[in-house]
């Protein structure tokens, strides 16, 4: 059937769809990616960031920001900022790697995409019919499937890993504190490591599906291929007409155009190809019309209705016709042949 939708989409199809925002892209993808490289700056710059947080702390509870004035509610604001600035230049690197993984992981699905329209105002989006609609669709069910789905893998993988380390919890009660709290941070950093390889692994399934059914929403029918074609290209049935319409006004200037020439060169049935020369504004001879067939004999009626000599010579004729179009002056090789013919015509006329 012609309406069913079997066809690649075409680059315009594509190129629409994206200005609209309908892209491939797994959010499960960016998280997971996004979360490793989190954990991976934590595991390169996590004893440094947590000496700088002791030590933050540490001032924090001492004098160095209680001293700022006797009177802590007048300056309130500006302890809060300088913690606030002390802070964020601690976990600085951290919140970088984050914000540039997550930057780059969208460029490598997507590229750069800014379409200022698709965060303008759309009622359609607040209207609650078409919000039940969407909430109870096909769409929506598959998502909150593969959201439980997701859910119960990460659960499995992080609850065996609890299990495992969960014996290691009775022993911190006989050791240092601080070596009670490194065990339980190694933990911890093991079983967010696990659980971010699991989501990665999924982020990754789940890319392919969203790619699978982008291509699939896309898909065309060949009518719909044929219809942008036409728009594309234009209807073949009016750009054929606009053809005859072109080639009848190009023929009635030619046919304009017949009483300046000087010769008529024949076939002398099939070509007829008229030559005008202007020593004042040419430096060789021009053909300023040509035909084959009818239009030839059209441009010899012409030709004897305005007196103009009609000459046959079939070898130069078929050269003529084959190497000028309209507006050419007449090819280096053929001036001998060329000035001959019009000096009999010239001949002619001064005897008549």
């Amino acid at each position: 059937m012609s309406g069913e939708k079997t066809e690649q989409a075409t680059p315009k199809r594509r190129r629409e769809a994206r200005k609209k925002g309908q892209i491939a892209k797994s959010a499960d993808l960016n998280a997971a990616i996004t979360l490793l490289f989190a954990f991976l700056g934590i595991t390169v710059f996590g004893a440094a960031m947590f000496n700088d947080l002791k030590l933050l702390f540490a001032d924090f509870i001492s004098s160095k920001y209680m001293s700022l004035s006797e009177d802590l509610s007048i300056n309130f604001p500006n302890v809060y900022m300088l913690c606030l600035k002390d802070f964020f230049l601690v976990c600085g690197p951290l919140f970088a790697i984050g914000f540039l993984t997550g930057i780059v992981t969208n460029y490598l699905q997507v590229g750069f995409l800014f379409q200022p329209n698709l965060i303008a105002m759309k009622f359609d989006k607040i209207n609650p019919f078409s919000g039940l609609k969407r909430l109870f669709s096909l769409k929506a069910t598959v998502e909150m499937l593969k959201s439980i789905l997701k859910i119960l893998i990460i659960g499995i993988v992080v609850y065996n890993e609890f299990v495992v380390s969960f014996k290691q919890i009775p022993s911190l009660i006989n050791i240092d504190l601080t070596q009670a709290a490194l065990i339980t941070w190694n933990v911890l950093i093991s079983i967010t490591w696990k659980a971010g390889l699991t989501l990665l692994i999924m982020g990754v399934f789940d890319y392919g599906y969203q790619r699978w059914e982008y291509e699939k929403s896309l898909k065309m029918s060949k009518q719909e291929i044929k219809d942008e074609y036409k728009l594309m290209e234009g209807d073949p049935k009016v750009k054929g007409k606009i053809k005859e319409a072109q080639r009848l006004i190009g023929m009635r200037r030619m046919m304009q155009e017949i009483p300046k020439a000087d010769v008529v060169i024949t076939n002398p049935t099939h070509f007829a190809i008229a030559i005008q020369y202007d020593e004042k504004k040419n430096k060789a001879p021009v053909v300023i019309a040509k035909g084959q067939d009818l239009i030839a004999l059209k441009i010899k009626e012409q030709a004897k209705i305005y007196n103009i000599n009609i000459v046959e010579n079939k070898p130069l004729a078929q050269t003529l016709f084959k190497t000028t179009e309209i507006g050419d002056a007449i090819p280096e090789d053929l001036y001998q042949a060329v000035a001959e013919i019009l000096a009999f015509v010239y001949q002619l006329r001064q005897k008549a």
